[in-house]
Protein backbone atom coordinates (compact mmCIF):
# COMPACT_ATOMS: atom_id res chain seq x y z
CA UNK A 1 0.00 0.00 0.00
CA UNK A 2 1.25 3.47 -0.75
CA UNK A 3 2.36 5.77 2.04
CA UNK A 4 -0.43 7.79 3.65
CA UNK A 5 -0.56 11.28 2.12
CA UNK A 6 0.43 14.14 4.42
CA UNK A 7 -3.09 15.53 4.08
CA UNK A 8 -4.53 12.47 5.85
CA UNK A 9 -2.23 12.47 8.87
CA UNK A 10 -4.25 14.92 11.01
CA UNK A 11 -7.51 13.25 9.98
CA UNK A 12 -6.22 9.83 11.00
CA UNK A 13 -5.09 11.28 14.31
CA UNK A 14 -8.62 12.54 14.93
CA UNK A 15 -10.09 9.18 13.98
CA UNK A 16 -7.94 7.44 16.57
CA UNK A 17 -9.66 9.53 19.25
CA UNK A 18 -13.20 8.83 18.10
CA UNK A 19 -13.45 5.45 16.42
CA UNK A 20 -16.52 3.23 16.20
CA UNK A 21 -16.76 0.50 18.80
CA UNK A 22 -17.77 -3.13 18.81
CA UNK A 23 -21.24 -1.93 19.76
CA UNK A 24 -21.35 0.11 16.53
CA UNK A 25 -20.38 -2.97 14.54
CA UNK A 26 -23.07 -5.01 16.31
CA UNK A 27 -25.74 -2.40 15.62
CA UNK A 28 -24.66 -2.04 12.00
CA UNK A 29 -24.79 -5.82 11.57
CA UNK A 30 -28.31 -5.90 13.00
CA UNK A 31 -29.34 -3.03 10.74
CA UNK A 32 -27.86 -4.77 7.71
CA UNK A 33 -29.57 -8.06 8.56
CA UNK A 34 -32.92 -6.28 8.81
CA UNK A 35 -32.48 -4.58 5.43
CA UNK A 36 -31.47 -7.84 3.72
CA UNK A 37 -33.84 -10.14 5.57
CA UNK A 38 -30.69 -11.96 6.65
CA UNK A 39 -29.49 -13.77 9.75
CA UNK A 40 -26.80 -12.74 12.22
CA UNK A 41 -24.29 -15.58 12.50
CA UNK A 42 -20.77 -16.49 13.49
CA UNK A 43 -18.14 -15.58 10.94
CA UNK A 44 -16.50 -18.55 9.17
CA UNK A 45 -13.60 -20.23 10.93
CA UNK A 46 -11.39 -19.21 8.00
CA UNK A 47 -11.91 -15.59 9.08
CA UNK A 48 -10.30 -16.15 12.50
CA UNK A 49 -7.09 -14.32 11.55
CA UNK A 50 -8.85 -11.53 9.63
CA UNK A 51 -9.78 -8.15 11.09
CA UNK A 52 -10.69 -7.53 14.73
CA UNK A 53 -12.35 -9.57 17.46
CA UNK A 54 -15.43 -7.35 17.06
CA UNK A 55 -16.17 -8.47 13.49
CA UNK A 56 -19.69 -9.68 12.74
CA UNK A 57 -21.23 -11.59 9.84
CA UNK A 58 -24.68 -11.77 8.28
CA UNK A 59 -25.93 -14.47 5.94
CA UNK A 60 -28.51 -13.71 3.25
CA UNK A 61 -30.16 -15.70 0.48
CA UNK A 62 -29.70 -12.81 -1.95
CA UNK A 63 -26.90 -12.68 -4.50
CA UNK A 64 -24.06 -10.22 -3.98
CA UNK A 65 -25.59 -7.90 -6.58
CA UNK A 66 -29.07 -8.12 -5.07
CA UNK A 67 -27.72 -7.42 -1.60
CA UNK A 68 -25.72 -4.45 -2.86
CA UNK A 69 -28.79 -2.94 -4.52
CA UNK A 70 -30.89 -3.44 -1.37
CA UNK A 71 -28.28 -1.75 0.80
CA UNK A 72 -27.98 1.15 -1.65
CA UNK A 73 -31.74 1.63 -1.62
CA UNK A 74 -32.12 1.52 2.17
CA UNK A 75 -28.80 2.91 3.41
CA UNK A 76 -27.35 4.82 0.46
CA UNK A 77 -27.06 8.10 2.39
CA UNK A 78 -24.71 6.42 4.87
CA UNK A 79 -22.43 4.70 2.35
CA UNK A 80 -18.95 6.06 1.63
CA UNK A 81 -19.20 6.82 -2.08
CA UNK A 82 -19.07 4.15 -4.77
CA UNK A 83 -18.71 0.43 -4.13
CA UNK A 84 -15.21 -0.99 -4.63
CA UNK A 85 -13.71 -4.39 -5.46
CA UNK A 86 -10.25 -5.98 -5.48
CA UNK A 87 -11.11 -9.37 -6.95
CA UNK A 88 -12.82 -8.64 -10.26
CA UNK A 89 -16.23 -7.91 -8.66
CA UNK A 90 -16.56 -11.33 -7.03
CA UNK A 91 -16.91 -9.37 -3.80
CA UNK A 92 -17.64 -5.68 -3.25
CA UNK A 93 -17.02 -3.49 -0.24
CA UNK A 94 -17.90 -0.11 1.22
CA UNK A 95 -18.28 1.56 4.62
CA UNK A 96 -21.40 2.51 6.60
CA UNK A 97 -21.50 5.64 8.71
CA UNK A 98 -22.30 5.43 12.42
CA UNK A 99 -22.39 8.31 14.94
CA UNK A 100 -18.76 7.55 15.86
CA UNK A 101 -17.34 6.76 12.43
CA UNK A 102 -17.41 4.29 9.58
CA UNK A 103 -17.86 0.53 9.88
CA UNK A 104 -16.35 -1.60 7.11
CA UNK A 105 -18.78 -3.77 5.12
CA UNK A 106 -18.02 -6.43 2.49
CA UNK A 107 -20.38 -8.59 0.42
CA UNK A 108 -19.04 -11.89 -0.90
CA UNK A 109 -20.21 -15.41 -1.78
CA UNK A 110 -20.55 -17.42 1.41
CA UNK A 111 -17.41 -19.60 1.67
CA UNK A 112 -19.27 -22.10 3.85
CA UNK A 113 -22.30 -22.39 1.54
CA UNK A 114 -24.75 -21.78 4.38
CA UNK A 115 -26.17 -18.77 2.54
CA UNK A 116 -25.74 -17.32 -0.91
CA UNK A 117 -24.01 -14.15 0.28
CA UNK A 118 -21.99 -13.40 3.41
CA UNK A 119 -21.88 -9.85 4.75
CA UNK A 120 -18.72 -9.14 6.75
CA UNK A 121 -18.61 -6.10 9.05
CA UNK A 122 -15.68 -4.87 11.12
CA UNK A 123 -13.97 -1.96 12.84
CA UNK A 124 -11.45 0.26 11.06
CA UNK A 125 -7.83 -0.23 12.06
CA UNK A 126 -6.67 2.12 14.82
CA UNK A 127 -3.92 3.34 12.56
CA UNK A 128 -3.32 3.31 8.84
CA UNK A 129 -2.02 -0.08 7.68
CA UNK A 130 1.44 -0.18 6.15
CA UNK A 131 0.81 -3.18 3.90
CA UNK A 132 -2.01 -4.37 1.71
CA UNK A 133 -2.88 -7.19 4.13
CA UNK A 134 -5.78 -5.47 5.85
CA UNK A 135 -8.45 -4.79 3.24
CA UNK A 136 -10.66 -2.91 5.67
CA UNK A 137 -8.48 0.18 5.59
CA UNK A 138 -10.89 2.92 6.45
CA UNK A 139 -11.76 6.47 5.69
CA UNK A 140 -11.41 8.66 8.79
CA UNK A 141 -14.19 8.14 11.30
CA UNK A 142 -15.09 11.81 11.10
CA UNK A 143 -14.67 13.12 7.53
CA UNK A 144 -13.16 16.57 7.32
CA UNK A 145 -15.75 19.35 6.92
CA UNK A 146 -13.65 20.88 4.16
CA UNK A 147 -10.61 19.82 2.19
CA UNK A 148 -8.33 22.00 0.10
CA UNK A 149 -7.99 20.92 -3.53
CA UNK A 150 -4.92 18.93 -4.49
CA UNK A 151 -3.28 18.57 -7.85
CA UNK A 152 -4.33 15.16 -9.14
CA UNK A 153 -2.72 13.51 -12.12
CA UNK A 154 -5.40 12.45 -14.57
CA UNK A 155 -5.40 8.89 -15.85
CA UNK A 156 -5.85 8.33 -19.57
CA UNK A 157 -9.61 7.98 -19.93
CA UNK A 158 -11.62 5.94 -22.36
CA UNK A 159 -13.20 7.93 -25.17
CA UNK A 160 -16.56 9.44 -24.22
CA UNK A 161 -19.26 7.42 -25.99
CA UNK A 162 -22.48 7.93 -24.01
CA UNK A 163 -24.07 9.85 -21.15
CA UNK A 164 -24.01 7.78 -17.96
CA UNK A 165 -27.03 8.05 -15.70
CA UNK A 166 -29.45 6.04 -13.59
CA UNK A 167 -31.52 3.74 -15.77
CA UNK A 168 -33.56 0.55 -15.42
CA UNK A 169 -31.81 -1.81 -15.94
CA UNK A 170 -28.65 -0.15 -14.67
CA UNK A 171 -25.92 0.90 -17.04
CA UNK A 172 -22.67 -1.04 -16.77
CA UNK A 173 -19.37 -1.23 -18.60
CA UNK A 174 -15.77 -0.16 -18.74
CA UNK A 175 -16.74 3.52 -19.00
CA UNK A 176 -18.78 3.27 -15.77
CA UNK A 177 -15.85 1.67 -13.98
CA UNK A 178 -13.46 4.32 -15.32
CA UNK A 179 -15.72 7.02 -13.89
CA UNK A 180 -16.00 5.24 -10.55
CA UNK A 181 -12.24 4.73 -10.29
CA UNK A 182 -11.61 8.40 -11.05
CA UNK A 183 -14.18 9.44 -8.44
CA UNK A 184 -12.49 7.17 -5.89
CA UNK A 185 -9.14 8.82 -6.61
CA UNK A 186 -10.66 12.29 -6.17
CA UNK A 187 -12.57 11.54 -2.96
CA UNK A 188 -10.77 12.97 0.07
CA UNK A 189 -9.65 10.90 1.73
CA UNK A 190 -9.54 8.19 -0.92
CA UNK A 191 -9.53 4.65 0.42
CA UNK A 192 -8.48 2.81 -2.73
CA UNK A 193 -10.12 -0.10 -4.48
CA UNK A 194 -11.93 -0.16 -7.81
CA UNK A 195 -15.49 0.55 -8.88
CA UNK A 196 -17.92 -2.29 -9.53
CA UNK A 197 -18.85 -1.14 -13.06
CA UNK A 198 -22.58 -0.56 -12.35
CA UNK A 199 -24.08 2.93 -12.42
CA UNK A 200 -26.30 2.93 -9.34
CA UNK A 201 -27.65 5.54 -6.89
CA UNK A 202 -24.43 5.72 -4.87
CA UNK A 203 -22.39 6.41 -8.00
CA UNK A 204 -24.89 9.06 -9.04
CA UNK A 205 -24.64 10.70 -5.60
CA UNK A 206 -20.86 10.71 -5.83
CA UNK A 207 -21.07 12.29 -9.30
CA UNK A 208 -23.28 15.02 -7.82
CA UNK A 209 -20.69 15.70 -5.11
CA UNK A 210 -17.98 15.95 -7.76
CA UNK A 211 -20.11 18.25 -9.91
CA UNK A 212 -20.84 20.55 -6.97
CA UNK A 213 -17.13 20.78 -6.12
CA UNK A 214 -16.27 21.59 -9.73
CA UNK A 215 -18.93 24.24 -10.45
CA UNK A 216 -20.86 21.97 -12.82
CA UNK A 217 -24.63 21.55 -13.04
CA UNK A 218 -25.48 19.04 -10.29
CA UNK A 219 -27.38 16.39 -12.24
CA UNK A 220 -25.87 13.05 -11.19
CA UNK A 221 -25.31 12.33 -14.89
CA UNK A 222 -21.95 12.07 -16.62
CA UNK A 223 -22.39 13.94 -19.86
CA UNK A 224 -19.55 15.01 -22.14
CA UNK A 225 -18.79 18.13 -20.06
CA UNK A 226 -18.70 16.24 -16.75
CA UNK A 227 -16.58 13.50 -18.35
CA UNK A 228 -14.05 16.02 -19.66
CA UNK A 229 -13.85 17.79 -16.29
CA UNK A 230 -13.61 14.53 -14.35
CA UNK A 231 -10.60 13.34 -16.34
CA UNK A 232 -8.96 16.74 -16.50
CA UNK A 233 -5.78 17.38 -14.48
CA UNK A 234 -7.64 20.38 -13.07
CA UNK A 235 -10.43 18.24 -11.57
CA UNK A 236 -11.03 19.33 -7.98
CA UNK A 237 -11.12 16.69 -5.22
CA UNK A 238 -14.12 16.64 -2.91
CA UNK A 239 -14.67 15.49 0.68
CA UNK A 240 -16.46 12.20 1.28
CA UNK A 241 -18.71 14.06 3.70
CA UNK A 242 -20.35 15.77 0.69
CA UNK A 243 -21.50 12.46 -0.85
CA UNK A 244 -25.18 12.18 0.06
Amino acid sequence: MKAIPTLLAPLLAVSALAAPSGTDVERTATRTAQVLGGVLRNCPASFASIGSAQKRCVGTGNSVEQARVQLETALGADLYGVWRSRDGQRSVYNWLRTPDGYVYLRLQPDPEGRAQTLVYLDLPPRRAPTTGRRENSMPPTRPAPSVQPLAVRSPTPLPFTRTLQLTIPRMKGADVRAVQNRLISLTRPSSGGEGDGWYGPVTAATVRAFQAANALPVTGRVDRTTWATLFSPAARPFPAASVR
